[in-house]
């Protein structure tokens, strides 16, 4: 079977086309993301300051710094001598000790901030990085300074866009929940907690004290005591005064009764008849004596 000029152009294309795609899917750094530009690739990345990325180098960092540039506020913590670390100077100051595993702690997250991504562009205004939103800035003993400029959020993953020192045209991104958390300490600096107010208590009506009250009330107790005490002698001494003359001279006074101008009929006793009959004396005349 003859094959025409046509579908022989048509295979040969097809053929260009295929090699192509697997030439540069095969070049390094060839994975485009979404990045707000079309043009721009990213690279793969690690820790944004690599010589500060462990506990020892970090022992070095004695300052280390947060300021909102669009408000300016700022927190700003120091280490002394003693290594022990300080609120200096915050937009929402406090008088309260320092947390010193929160400070360590912030400073150390910021000392790792590690870039999941990065790439190189001209148009850094594209990722809000020609004003950056905030800039923390970390210090060490020798005065050598590691800053970190954040820019807008990513559109489609939680990313922030980063620039780092002076360098103007490396954009990294870097996780959202560790940068929040780092800018988190403008609003909430790393103090120890406050203790919590105990509820403010109501004031009795009463304008005596508790104590004043119960020794109160335990006098009034005692003296209802006392009187019931005396009440009971008495009336204990008056049972045992009353006598036979004394209760022969109060009751004639308590049973008179006053006279009414009726008279009061005799009560008539009628003794019982004798079966017996009385025996009647005999009289003897007495001889008449003459004159």
């Amino acid at each position: 079977m003859r094959l025409n000029r046509g579908t022989i152009l048509l295979g040969l294309v097809s053929i260009i086309v295929i090699a192509a795609v697997v030439l540069l899917s095969n070049q390094p750094g060839g994975l485009t993301v979404d990045t707000g530009t079309p043009t721009a690739t990213a690279e793969s990345a690690g820790p944004l300051f690599p010589d500060i990325n462990s506990v020892d180098t970090q022992s070095k960092i004695v300052r280390f710094e947060i300021d909102n540039t669009a408000d300016s506020t700022k927190v700003v913590m120091t280490k002394d001598a003693a290594s022990v670390w300080t609120v200096s100077e915050a937009t929402n100051a406090q008088q309260l000790a320092t947390d010193q595993t929160k400070a360590v702690g912030m400073m150390s997250n910021l000392a790792s901030l590690t870039a999941i991504e990065k790439f190189t562009t001209d148009k850094v205004a594209d990722y809000g990085l020609d004003k950056p939103a905030y800039i923390m800035t970390l210090t060490d003993s020798a005065g050598k300074t590691y800053v970190v400029k954040v820019g807008k959020k990513a559109t489609t993953t939680p990313r922030y866009y980063v620039l780092i020192n002076d360098d103007a045209k490396t954009v990294y991104l870097v996780q959202n929940s560790t940068v929040d958390m780092l800018i988190a300490n403008i609003a909430i600096p790393a103090y120890v907690a406050s203790p919590t107010p105990l509820p403010s208590l109501t004031p009795s009506p009463n304008p005596y004290s508790e104590v004043e009250q119960t020794a109160t009330a335990v006098v009034e107790q005692q003296q209802f005591i006392v009187t019931l005490t005396a009440m009971a002698e008495t009336t204990s001494e008056a049972t045992g005064e009353v006598t036979p003359e004394t209760t022969a001279q109060i009751a004639p006074a308590a049973t008179t009764v006053p006279a009414t101008a009726t008279p009061q009929p005799p009560t008539a006793t009628t003794a019982p008849a004798s079966a017996t009959p009385t025996a009647t004396p005999t009289v003897t005349a007495s001889p008449t004596t003459g004159s």
